[in-house]
């Protein structure tokens, strides 16, 4: 357990009652809430525990729903069982996700990348292979973590012809930009990765989860009780929110590091060891995604909502949620589940 699973603890240690197995141990009301509960299940040391573990976490948490835990069972323990299953199972499915679909696998993945893109952005070869592996994550990431509520299994063939467009369309941004910045010096050449993998992120994302932007996903009232219906636009708006969420989780890594190691050419001790370069880079990125993967996450919560009034953007949409709420009384708001 880490120190927020510890400090979760000492916390419930006195209250009376049950935790909730199928919620946040957080309010998700609040950014802090989020970003504790993000940080919960993206540790990547859940990566290191074997798949026979991971399935005895989610089934003793099946057993704490219906309070068929074994005798003697530690708060701690259950707390921990939940933090591994909430890591690697899928919430909509239940399904063992892919281990480099995970995330609590982007830590260390994207240190990789990030390493690896800053280094060799002044090949054209290196540009296209770095995007080639990290496209090709990506399209793992956002396939594994979409809202698979809006699934079919006869159209499993879609996601590879997603990968093969997200990936082509990711490398053509890359070197694009790579022709673009790189004319206008060597500090802003250094940003080329950046603006690829912003790049990457528009285009993977709505082609690796085009089905829920075709089909919708559901939306529901605020208890979630009731399915109201497929919408578009709640699709639409939840993975613009995915696509945000993955552009500054990279942002200051790969924005920041560059100025850094441009600065530090000048220094001598530079010059008499520019190896020095690969493990300041590493320590850099490494500091950066340990605060900006929960910190991003944790903008929009998972279950986010939005104004009824907003599927006025497609009208034959809002008509059909109109027939749909009939003679009931009309929500302020619904939600929908965002993905990650």
């Amino acid at each position: 357990m880490n120190e927020n699973d510890k400090l979760f603890v000492r916390r419930s240690k006195n209250s009376e009652g049950r935790i909730n197995i199928d919620e946040p141990l957080w309010s998700q009301d609040t950014y802090l809430g989020r970003c504790m509960h993000y940080t919960f299940i993206t540790d990547c040391r859940t990566l290191l525990v074997s798949e026979r573990k991971l399935r005895e976490a989610k089934e003793l948490c099946e057993d704490y729903r219906v309070g068929k835990e074994p005798t003697g069972l530690q708060r701690k323990d259950i707390i921990y069982a939940k933090k591994l299953r909430d890591s690697a199972f899928h919430p909509d499915t239940g399904e063992l996700m892919h281990l480099l679909g995970r995330m609590s696998s982007q830590l260390p993945s994207s240190i990789v990348l990030t390493t690896a893109m800053l280094t060799f952005y002044k090949s054209a070869y290196g540009v296209v292979a770095c995007q080639l592996v990290n496209q090709g994550i990506n399209a793992i990431v956002n396939y594994t973590n979409r809202n698979a509520m809006s699934d079919d299994p006869e159209d499993v063939s879609m996601v590879y012809q997603a990968f093969a467009l997200a990936t082509t369309a990711s490398c053509a941004a890359a070197l694009g930009f790579r022709r673009i910045i790189s004319s206008r010096g060597a500090l802003f050449a250094r940003f080329v990765p950046f603006c690829a993998v912003a790049a990457g992120n528009v285009v993977n994302l709505p082609i690796m989860r085009q089905r829920e932007i075709t089909r919708g996903i559901p939306i529901f009232t605020k208890d979630r009780e009731e399915c109201i219906m497929m919408s578009r636009i709640a699709a639409i708006k939840g993975i613009s929110e995915c696509i945000v969420t993955r552009i500054l989780m990279a942002a200051p890594g790969m924005l920041l590091v560059p100025v850094v190691t441009q600065r530090l050419r000048s220094y001598c001790f530079y010059q008499l060891r520019p190896w020095i370069v690969m493990p300041i880079e590493i320590s850099l990125s490494t500091i950066c995604l340990l605060i900006m993967i929960p910190s991003a996450l944790a903008i929009y919560p998972q279950k986010n909502s939005m104004k009824p009034g907003l599927m006025k953007i497609c009208l034959s949409e809002y008509e059909e949620f109109q027939k749909a709420i009939g003679e009931r009384t009309y929500p302020d708001r619904v939600y929908y589940n965002k993905g990650l």
